[in-house]
């Protein structure tokens, strides 16, 4: 029998294909409980209406994710399910989240939650009226205000705001405040990094402790340690003097400030100024 390359070949395409669309199948959200299953076409045509007994709530699941609720009411031509009531979301054994109502797209695996939400992960809380949580990128973000509570660094407030799951990063932006029992940290934006509570600010930026007043327009803050380094325009108000330079460091444990370049010292009570390279 003569060796046909050309067909081999075709052949061999063809079940490349069909194992690459049958590994990339995607999967539909499961309904795994529910006490009553009805239908109303009036109100809501094409769906599923679920909804507890005395004795569980609804369960769904999806891709790695169980959902709870009272009610749900679920679209299965769009893959598309909107949870009503008491809706919890889990997501393995780190992320958890609570709100009164959740809509949720198996093929986009957005879920968008509104109504006294709750996100907890194993450092931080994330509270906010609405929230959205994108699990293909692995993000949840907030844009209208919302607030993050971690113990070792106290409470943070923004207008809006992004938590990066995967490296475990936040993004605030616009009003943002940072209060911890040491100091008040005010800025327009600030990276926040949950494991090593390192702070990125941007944008003009005030750290204001008991004894101590730092303004910078870009700088770093180590929250642990208390340990930080300002540039551009940067200043601080220490011990009843008013240091100014291109770049300045501050240990608050140490209560050490120092200063390079185009540095300016007054001395806010005998009115003295001192200006050179390094302070």
């Amino acid at each position: 029998m003569k060796f046909n390359k050309s067909a081999y070949l075709v052949v061999a395409f063809i079940i490349l294909i069909s194992s690459l669309s049958y590994g990339q199948e995607r999967r539909r959200i499961d309904i795994d409980d529910s006490g009553f299953i009805t239908k109303n076409e009036a109100e809501y045509p094409g769906a599923t209406i679920l909804t507890r007994d005395d004795m569980n709530q609804v369960k769904i699941s999806h891709a790695g994710i169980i959902m709870w609720c009272d009610q749900a009411i679920y679209y299965s031509a769009q893959d598309f399910i909107e949870a009503y009531g008491n809706v919890t979301i889990n997501q393995g054994d780190t992320i958890n989240m609570t709100s009164k109502y959740v809509e949720y797209s198996g093929k986009t695996q957005l879920a968008f939650a509104s109504g006294d939400v709750v996100l907890t992960d194993p450092t931080s809380t994330i509270t906010s009226d609405t929230l959205y949580f994108d699990r293909i990128k692995q993000q949840a973000f907030y844009r209208n205000k919302g607030k993050v509570v971690r113990d070792s660094s106290g409470t943070i407030t923004s207008k809006i705001g992004r938590y990066y799951m995967e490296i475990k990063k936040y993004q605030f932006v616009d009003s943002v405040k940072l209060v911890n029992p040491e100091y008040v940290i005010d800025s327009d934006r600030l990276d926040f990094f949950s494991e090593s509570g390192q702070a990125y600010l941007f944008g003009p930026s005030t750290i204001t402790g008991e004894t101590s007043k730092i303004y910078c327009e870009r700088g770093f803050y180590d929250t642990n340690n208390d340990v930080g380094y300002f540039l551009k325009n940067s200043k601080i108000d220490y011990d009843d003097r008013l240091i100014e330079g291109d770049s300045l460091y501050f240990d608050r444990n140490k209560s050490f400030a120092s200063a390079t370049n185009n540095i300016k010292i007054t001395d806010t009570i005998n009115k003295a100024i001192i200006k050179g390279h390094y302070a």
